[in-house]
């Protein structure tokens, strides 16, 4: 099944019924005309929860696939930091590809915000329903079996008062008092989950550093340089998933 884990697809647990799966229109165009692949081929099936099953396909048509599930792979260890990203939806094309990479550096939440500083106000029609699917094509390229939660827009006072008190908290800020991310990842050795805050392209305000602060966050900052919010964002999960997260080898114990 080697050349199997290069065609995962995600699909809905509706989609799985006695031991056949029914993949949607996109999917049986990707399969017939795209990867131009026959009944009989192998491919890979997830549920985006954690199951994942090799199949081999019985229909493939531009218009309809099916395939047969054969055997259900072992299930992935657990991650070591639940990460949730909240981040300030900037202008352009840039939350795409913060929600694609944040999907395969491994977040398991993923929360657009506004902030004083936001360029892009609200939610345009359709923009959930394309990040969506931004993130099903990342979680089968990359190999995860748990696809990301995308939660709904909010605020940062929002944000900030559903957080849960035992999480910790991080905001990227380069002003006085932060703290450079890499000496932070110590306290988090033994976090199971954490929650980091990016801004935008104007950054928190003062006010929100504050407030941050007041809800007992700790500011950090991502070297001297000054990142684009979208460089911003990836470094910080990476850095965060080098120090405490599951880069490393799993325990075996």
């Amino acid at each position: 099944m080697g050349r199997a884990q290069h065609r995962r697809f995600l699909v809905s647990p509706g989609a799985l019924r006695d031991a056949e799966v029914t993949f949607n229109p996109a999917q049986a165009r990707q399969l017939a005309a795209v990867l131009r692949l026959r009944a009989g081929d192998p491919v890979a099936v997830f549920d985006g929860a954690g199951r994942q099953w090799t199949a081999r396909l019985t229909l493939v048509t531009p218009r309809r696939a099916t395939a047969r599930l054969l055997d259900e792979e072992a299930p992935d260890p657990p991650v070591r930091l639940r990460l949730t990203l909240a981040q300030v939806v900037p202008r352009g094309a840039a939350m795409d590809l913060i929600v694609a990479k944040a999907t395969e550096l491994g977040v398991a939440r993923i929360i657009p915000l506004e902030a004083a500083h936001s360029v892009r106000r609200g939610t345009p029609p359709g923009q959930r329903a394309r990040w969506r699917r931004i993130i099903a094509e990342a979680t089968e390229q990359c190999g995860r079996r748990i696809a990301p939660e995308l939660t709904e827009a909010c605020s940062l006072g929002d944000l900030l008062l559903r957080h849960p008190d035992d999480d910790p908290l991080v905001a990227c800020d380069r002003g006085a008092g932060s703290l450079p991310l890499a000496e932070l990842c110590p306290a988090l050795a033994t976090a199971s989950a954490a929650t980091v805050v990016v801004g935008g392209e104007g950054g928190l305000s003062a006010e929100e550093v504050e407030r941050v602060r007041g809800r007992g966050g700790r500011l950090v900052s991502l070297g001297p340089r000054l990142l684009r919010a979208e460089t911003a964002a990836l470094a910080a999960l990476a850095v965060l998933q080098a120090c405490a997260g599951d880069w490393a080898e799993p325990d075996t114990a």
